[in-house]
């Protein structure tokens, strides 16, 4: 059994708090976060599948401690804290903006709509995570360095290396942050991912400051592998 986040831990992630906050505004102003010593304790907040989120019914951002020990992430609490209010601050930013990116994520994925919130948090993650990077300087292609380490180790015969949309993702991420191919784990990279990376990367800086307008040209982008994947 994994042993409960120790208080040492949620001390630092509470103190990285209001720096988190800055980095958006000195004026942003949510409650505190919950940082839940359990698994047990991130799942009755309504955290599974993750180790963080932010509720936007009540801009309410949850830490599962625990899985942040387990993936390498304690000393990533100034970008995890900031990425989760980026989905306050940035996108989608309310629950309404929301239910409108869900809506264009489905028509643009026919047959596939049960997949538009995995898309939609993707797409949205890819706006918060670039302007974090590059204008705050933060830690964000060292999350995703981890995160491909994790990957690797538990990766067996049957996990197919990523899957062409985890894979697109990383390129889409090498190529805005203009990093080595295969540096965050796109390794598998064929000349139309690599093209479609490039398209992906491009559609984010162009639509920085009105994410809503490109939300179906991403998911159509996306189709291809969700269906490959499938």
């Amino acid at each position: 059994m994994k042993k409960d986040a120790d208080t040492t831990l949620i001390d630092a992630w509470r103190a990285a708090w209001p720096e988190a906050l800055a980095v958006w505004s000195k004026f942003t102003r949510l409650r505190d976060p919950s940082l839940c010593a359990s698994h047990v304790e991130a799942s009755k907040q309504g955290l599974s599948g993750s180790f963080a989120m932010i509720r936007l019914l009540d801009q309410s951002v949850v830490v599962d401690l625990p899985l942040v020990t387990e993936l390498g992430l304690d000393d990533y609490a100034l970008e995890i804290l900031a990425h989760e209010i980026g989905h306050h601050i940035l996108a989608p930013g309310s629950a309404g903006d929301q239910f409108r990116l869900l809506a264009r994520m489905r028509r643009a994925l026919p047959t596939l709509e049960q997949h538009a919130p995995m898309v939609a948090n993707l797409y949205t993650d890819l706006f918060i995570n670039d302007r974090l990077q590059r204008q705050a300087n933060l830690r964000m292609a060292d999350i995703y360095r981890k995160l491909q380490q994790g990957r690797t180790a538990q990766a067996d015969a049957k996990d197919k290396a990523s899957g062409g949309v985890w894979t697109l993702y990383m390129r889409i991420y090498e190529n805005l942050w203009q990093l080595e191919k295969g540096e965050l784990g796109g390794a598998n990279v064929d000349e139309r991912l690599d093209t479609d990376a490039w398209l992906g990367a491009r559609l984010i800086r162009v639509y920085a400051n009105d994410w809503m307008l490109a939300a179906g040209r991403f998911a159509t982008l996306l189709l291809p592998y969700l269906v490959e994947d499938t």
